[in-house]
């Protein structure tokens, strides 16, 4: 995924599902969302749809939402989070700083050689740099049979997290680079499980740019795999909020 920033196609692909993206995917954990909204201004970046920025600003926080795809920032606008257009390679902060700034499932796609350096930069003393992420695994079916049928169509480790020893592995050198740049380091989890209905489900996972953006035909052949695996029922998932906190 280290290169995944360079994929424009793909970064650029959610605007054409803006309104899916916005209905569809989880909302981060309110417990971790308390533990870090700890009030004055967020930065917001990759913030698509302005899911995590309206979750942040609900919790009191004045926030500013930088996303370089215009069709999902217009959603993030009508929502009532100010946006601005642009990487965050690009952005020009004007000379604003801020006591938090969060990539909420956006790490990916930016060039962290360049983010982690300015972000230093952007934060007011005492204030922190959240990136977070939300896993869904599913359980029942399980997560190793959707897979499975996933992998005539799509390529299953680029489109999704990789393995549980590739996350491990990609959050060290996560962590190790935000310390050498001079932050100190946490992270937690924050775990819970729900049910969704199985066209629901569907629909989320080609919210995903792996899935979304596969030609017509394969997209219509996977979904039918998944489906098949489905079955009647409904799919039980076992979620989570990661989230790694960087502090100057």
């Amino acid at each position: 995924m280290a290169e995944l920033h360079e994929d424009r196609r793909r970064a650029l692909s959610f605007g054409a599902i803006a309104d899916d993206y916005d209905r569809l995917r989880p909302r981060y954990s309110d417990v971790t969302l308390d533990a870090i909204a700890t009030g004055g201004t967020a930065l917001d970046v990759g913030a698509g749809t302005g899911i995590l920025a309206r979750q942040l600003r609900d919790r009191g926080l004045d926030v500013l939402a930088v996303e370089p795809d215009g069709a999902m920032a217009d959603v993030a606008r009508a929502s009532g989070v100010p946006a601005e257009v642009a990487t965050f390679e690009e952005w020009d902060a004007r000379g604003r700083t801020f006591d938090l700034v969060t990539f909420g499932q956006s790490w990916h796609w930016v060039d962290a050689e360049t983010a982690v350096p300015r972000l230093a930069g952007l934060l007011n003393p005492g204030g922190r740099v959240v990136l977070l992420w939300n896993k869904l695994r599913p359980t029942a079916p399980s997560n190793d049979d959707l897979r499975a049928a996933s992998e005539d169509y799509v390529n299953v480790e680029a489109a999704g997290a990789g393995t549980a020893h590739d996350q491990m592995y990609a959050m060290a050198e996560l962590r190790g680079r935000f310390e050498a740049a001079g932050f100190t380091v946490t992270e937690r989890e924050d775990s819970w499980t729900e049910t969704q209905e199985k066209d629901r489900w569907l629909d989320l996972v080609f919210t995903y740019s792996g899935h979304s953006t596969l030609p017509d035909d394969r997209r219509v052949a996977l979904r039918a795999a998944l489906a098949e695996v489905i079955g009647d029922g409904d799919v039980e998932l076992a979620a989570g909020t990661i989230a790694l906190i960087a502090e100057r």
